[in-house]
């Protein structure tokens, strides 16, 4: 039962894991969902030409509109939200349902007399569009289908409804068999992905992002700031004398407390390890007065170990960040802090 909920609730993977790459899984339907809605509309744009230019076809004309207005407005939506999850979920079955309602007008109304052909196609491949758990996939397969066997049987021909009704059954069934075990590649490929980054933006030592990371997520910080954006700077004192002295060993838990300190007032995200003895964290929309006051606590919190840390703060507003230039204002102020803290010393560095 463990690994039946598994596979349709998490697509075969444990639970825990789903949720660690949950961030990723959504990107890639952003991803994938503006696409699709982009390649919808381009064809939708020429089946209504098609309709214009071939009279026996002119009946799709108006459901070509319908599904053309739709794809539109949700592109639009999804373009203007590229943060919200639960708007990104919202338009994503906003598409499905316009593609499976378009399939059920065209089958039943359009061309009554005929097999629905297009509505079968449609039922096997959109569940497959996006990387979703294979519960909701086969909840929506069955909902659809079952208002597509409703419309058959009030409007269709007995003659043509008996075809539909019996390939919607074989075609509804097929979907869900087949876009559970696509779903369970498809998860086992991301979370694949994901493990292989935090490999590669993982600190083996200290277990906080490193340099990788740093490199790769510093530029999304001035857009996550509505007021400020402040960059911290950290310099462990003392660590090569440590080193020579007791061994890399000691040296090594040294560091490895500075970062616990660290993620303990930053936060683990937004905390890196981008050198030997040198971190950064950053502090989104928190004013300057607390940012001291957070740098003033992980000094002390250093010192009640027995070591110590040199500490440098640069503070920008929002808007027209240089994240680089921000990154080496701290870094200046750093060495300032650490030169005065081997001159009060009288230790040459």
């Amino acid at each position: 039962m463990e690994t039946l909920r598994n596979l349709l609730l998490y697509g075969g993977v444990e639970p825990d894991v789903y949720r660690n790459c949950r961030d990723e899984l959504r990107k890639e339907n952003r991803a994938k969902l503006v696409f699709f809605l982009s390649i919808a509309i381009f064809f939708l744009l020429i089946a209504m030409m098609i309709c214009c230019m071939v009279k026996s076809l002119a009946g799709g004309f108006i459901p070509y509109v319908g599904a053309l207005a739709g794809c539109l407005a949700l592109l639009g939506v999804t373009q203007s939200f590229p943060n919200k999850h639960m708007v990104l979920a919202i338009c994503a079955d906003g598409f499905l349902a316009v593609c499976y309602l378009l399939g059920i007008y065209l089958g039943c109304f359009i061309y009554a007399d005929q097999p629905a052909t297009c509505f079968h196609i449609l039922a096997v491949v959109l569940p497959m569009l996006f990387t979703r758990p294979a519960l909701w996939n086969i909840l929506r397969t069955a909902l659809y289908e079952g208002v597509f066997a409703c419309c058959v049987v009030t409007f269709k021909t007995p003659e043509v409804a008996a075809m539909d009704l019996m390939d919607a059954g074989l075609f509804g069934l097929m979907a869900c068999v087949i876009s559970t075990y696509y779903v369970r590649a498809l998860t086992d490929n991301v979370v694949a992905r994901c493990k292989l980054k935090v490999i590669a933006e993982t600190d083996l030592n200290t277990q906080i992002p490193n340099r990788n990371a740093y490199e790769n997520h510093m530029h999304e910080y001035p857009l996550r700031c509505a007021n400020s954006l402040s960059c911290v700077y950290v310099d462990v004192n003392g660590l090569h004398e440590l080193n020579n002295t007791k061994g890399h060993d000691a040296g090594d838990v040294m560091l490895k407390i500075v970062a616990q300190e660290m993620t303990k007032i930053f936060g683990r995200k937004d905390t890196y390890r981008i050198g030997g003895d040198e971190f950064v964290a950053f502090v989104v929309d928190t004013d300057l007065r607390h940012v001291r006051e957070m740098m003033q606590t992980l000094e002390q919190a250093v010192e009640a170990h027995g070591y110590s840390v040199a500490v440098g703060c640069a503070t920008c507003s929002a808007g027209g960040i240089q994240i680089k230039a921000l990154i080496k204002q701290a870094e200046t102020r750093m060495y300032d802090a650490k030169d005065e803290h081997y001159r009060s010393r009288g230790i040459q560095h």
